[in-house]
């Protein structure tokens, strides 16, 4: 007879890793002899940028000073980044405004659909005579002054920044130019950096995968925040080792087997057991 439990989050240690202790020695194959998994669901909750990831921060050049970003972990879009960007231009005073009094950027991130691709703007400060012309102010309390030649800024990051928008390590221009600039992706941008979760499980060992404990993979196909659910259409049976278990662990990877940063362990991983003197199920 089909056995089965449930793991969730009340079986949490941290790490990402589940550790589920039984109510008596399970033995196999004297007990069981195989194991799937039946369900499982949790709710989206991996971001997209992390110290973890070491892509959380950029440097900003404004007109010779250097300001260092440090973007807070969370999931963000295209939209999001530059949303986030200019609030850091904005609390740093780095911004000008018009004379209705419309507040002027000269850093914007954005996507380009069209080019599968996100785009960097860096828009030139104008010089004196020029702002008059545009009827731009400098911000409140801006420490900084109008140049005498336009000017770009500069943004300097990483190649795990630079992955998140389609582009090399590297500062965008290389040095600050007169006229505006753009940069479209150079790269196929991977605004996601996960994009599945790898379950292992202490009790098998498949001798054809690395690591060898692999139980499933589930694919992230809900928004953060949005429920994810995997039901399999057939169950997949993987040999227990033989031995003797009081407990067993669930952990948890990305596509590319890093562990994951969780930041909601309500998980419900549903498994089921079969004994040794019962036969594999086939599929139909």
């Amino acid at each position: 007879m089909l056995k089965s439990l449930i793991v969730n989050s009340s079986h949490y240690v941290g790490n990402s890793t589940f550790i589920y202790n039984l109510k008596s020695p399970m033995r196999c194959p004297k007990d069981i002899s195989h194991v799937s998994v039946s369900n499982i669901s949790f709710y989206n909750n991996t971001f997209n940028i992390t110290s973890n990831y070491n892509n959380n921060s950029l440097t900003l050049n404004w007109l010779g000073t250097n300001y260092t970003i440090s973007i807070p972990s969370g999931y963000y879009s295209a939209t999001d980044l530059n949303a986030y960007l200019q609030y850091y231009c904005y609390t740093n005073s780095l911004y000008m405004t018009t004379s209705t009094g419309l507040i002027v950027y000269f850093v914007e991130i954005e996507a380009n659909s069209p080019r599968y691709a996100i785009q960097l703007n860096l828009y030139a400060i104008p010089t004196s005579s020029q702002a008059t012309t545009l009827g731009y102010s400098l911000a409140s309390g801006a420490s900084w002054s109008l140049p005498a030649t336009a000017t770009t800024p500069t943004l300097t990051f990483n190649s795990a920044f630079g992955l998140l928008i389609g582009q090399y390590a590297g500062t965008y221009p290389t040095t600050a130019q007169t006229t505006n600039q753009q940069f479209v992706s150079t790269i196929t941008p991977i605004i996601s950096p996960v994009n599945s979760y790898v379950f292992t499980i202490s009790l098998i060992k498949n001798n054809y995968s690395n690591p060898n404990s692999i139980i499933c993979t589930v694919p992230l196909n809900a928004s953060l925040g949005e429920l994810v659910t995997y039901t399999p259409a057939n169950l997949v049976w993987h040999e227990i080792n033989q031995s003797d278990y009081s407990n067993f662990s669930i952990q948890v990877y990305d596509q590319n087997l890093n562990i994951l940063n969780l930041n909601d362990n309500e998980f419900t991983i549903h498994l089921g057991f079969l004994s040794s003197n019962e036969n594999v199920p086939s599929k139909k």
